[in-house]
């Protein structure tokens, strides 16, 4: 059986493709008309500037920011009150902000991570890496139910939160299991799980003014 090579998209086709995919809004007529029209005379150059503008778009950063509030949790409530109060967190917009700015700013990866888990002790003066830790602090909580005789193991909890999302995210592995015990065929062991655990034990949530 032949195989017939699929044909290349028309201009208004790419056009439409590449805003959705980079920017996830569609484009207005008059540009998918002049794309398409610039297309008609140098498709390669037309289809590179449209992509360079594109990724200069502050859109860009809220389009691919949101995959990435995903896996960090993020909301802009606790989400878990059983009183049904559900309160709000009315700075959580900054990390949001923050992770927008680190796409469009094309941050290495690497610094991206070191500000998220260690930004007030890597710039301590410098108010984006306070905001950068508010990826350990989104996710369900509860402090409202909790006795004062319950608040270390709640505490606990939160911490396994914080770390499960920190092996999920960096590492590409879940940790939870050895809270508890051991799994022969893991690469964490228990104590590999409470080594972890000290680091984030040793901080605290604080309101920290970014005047």
């Amino acid at each position: 059986q032949n195989h017939i090579p699929v044909r290349d998209a028309s201009g208004e086709t790419l056009a439409r493709r590449l805003y959705f995919d980079l920017i996830g809004l569609a484009p207005s007529i008059e540009e998918v008309r002049s794309f398409a029209a610039s297309y008609e005379i140098e498709s390669q150059k037309a289809s590179a500037q449209l992509v360079d503008q594109l990724l200069a778009s502050p859109h860009f950063g809220e389009r691919w920011g949101r995959h990435w509030l995903d896996v960090a949790r993020y909301g802009e409530s606790n989400g878990n009150d059983g009183l049904g109060r559900n309160p709000t967190f009315p700075h959580a917009w900054r990390y949001r902000d923050y992770v927008i700015a680190s796409f469009n700013q094309d941050k290495p990866y690497g610094r991206f991570i070191r500000e998220q888990i260690a930004g007030d002790l890597l710039a301590p003066r410098d108010a984006n890496s306070w905001i950068a830790t508010g990826f350990c602090r989104p996710g369900p909580s509860n402090e409202a139910n909790i006795g004062a005789a319950e608040l270390k193991a709640y505490r606990l909890d939160q911490l396994d939160g914080i770390l499960s999302t920190v092996s999920s995210v960096f590492l590409g592995q879940t940790i939870g299991c050895a809270r508890c015990h051991d799994h022969k065929t893991d690469p964490f062991t228990t104590g590999d799980y409470y080594s972890l655990l000290s680091v984030f034990n040793n901080t605290a949530d604080a309101f920290v003014s970014l005047e």
